[in-house]
């Protein structure tokens, strides 16, 4: 879930951003995405699971392995200073990827996530979802959520 909904959004976010120039939010996303693919790849190594909400992690990147961390790091590092000289932003964003890359194949993860903000990811699932209850209305059919989670307060 982690991979799947943070990683990648802070993906689609860095990219748009490197195309906006919004370099505070492409640092930001950045830190995003290297923090939540290291806590990811360091579950196999001892790590602990981390929810940003609930905590429960002291270190979410302890356990990482040492190469990747110091390599997203400086990733991270160099988002920051985008905002003084964007000239190479667009080699970060390539070495950024790639090492997403690398990330999500030590996961296991053989095919690149699906865009969760496009008609063909969550949004299409969205869509889907939207007409259900009509449908539900004209086949009789009971309701999909409970009625008293769509009482108003």
């Amino acid at each position: 879930m982690i991979t799947l909904v943070i990683v990648q959004g802070a993906w689609e976010d860095i990219a748009g951003g490197v195309r906006a120039g919004q370099w505070r939010m492409v640092a930001a996303q950045t830190r995003q995405l290297v923090l939540a693919s290291l806590q990811v790849s360091g579950l196999e190594y001892g790590g602990e699971p981390y929810w940003h909400e609930n905590g429960g992690a002291f270190d979410q990147i302890t356990h990482a392995p040492e190469a990747l961390r110091d390599q997203g790091l400086a990733l991270v590092h160099e988002a920051g200073a985008l905002a003084r000289d964007p000239s190479g932003a667009e080699s970060w964003l390539t070495r950024l990827e790639a090492w997403a890359h690398v990330v999500h194949r030590g996961l296991g993860l053989d095919e690149d996530l699906p865009e969760l903000r496009s008609p063909e990811g969550m949004f299409g699932g969205l869509r889907l979802v939207r007409g259900w209850t009509e449908t539900v209305d004209a086949l009789g059919l009971p309701p999909l959520l409970p009625s008293d989670w769509t009482k108003p307060l």
